[in-house]
């Protein structure tokens, strides 16, 4: 019988480190925790989001980049957002070669978040790139906010970029 507990717990201990590697749920789209069975870094994130515009049109694509601050520093997996607030805003877009490791997700609107999939920790990249694009309608200021994991024991939530304002 205790042979057999253990395999269970075995069993259920691999279940969950490996229970999001396709990429966040939608459970996560508000809070961005990852459900994994441990809590994220209290540490400075060693990585960065940035973009190729300050100011944006209303409708009108901008570049995204989340990088780590060294090589050493992949990315295994993400949960990206445009945000006005708590609530995501505008599509993005995924093109090669990112799309071999992440796939947009639906957090109240079909891609309006990305979050990674399935793939070899070899595809692991430190610089990852996605369009974003502010609706033809929207007027405000937005942060882009991630969560990011280096593996699926340590990852940080709420990394942020700077403001960038969208404007008619």
């Amino acid at each position: 019988m205790r042979g057999f507990t253990c395999v269970l717990v075995a069993l259920a201990a691999a279940t969950c480190s490996n229970a999001y590697s396709t990429g966040a749920p939608e459970s996560a789209c508000k809070d961005m925790i990852p459900r994994h069975p441990v809590s994220p870094q209290t540490s400075l994130p060693p990585y960065i989001i940035t973009t190729s515009a300050k100011v944006v049109k209303a409708g009108t694509p901008i570049e995204v980049v989340i990088s780590g601050k060294d090589k050493s520093n992949t990315i295994a997996g993400l949960l990206l957002q445009a945000r006005k607030g708590d609530k995501p805003i505008g599509t993005f877009k995924i093109t090669p070669p990112n799309n071999q490791i992440a796939q947009l997700l639906n957090c109240g609107t079909p891609g309006n978040a990305v979050t990674h999939k399935k793939h070899d920790s070899k595809q692991d990249k430190q610089t990852v790139a996605f369009t974003w694009t502010p609706p033809a309608d929207f007027t405000d200021i937005i942060k882009f906010r991630a969560t990011i994991a280096y593996n699926g024991a340590v990852f940080w939530v709420g990394v942020e970029s700077a403001p960038i304002k969208v404007v008619a």
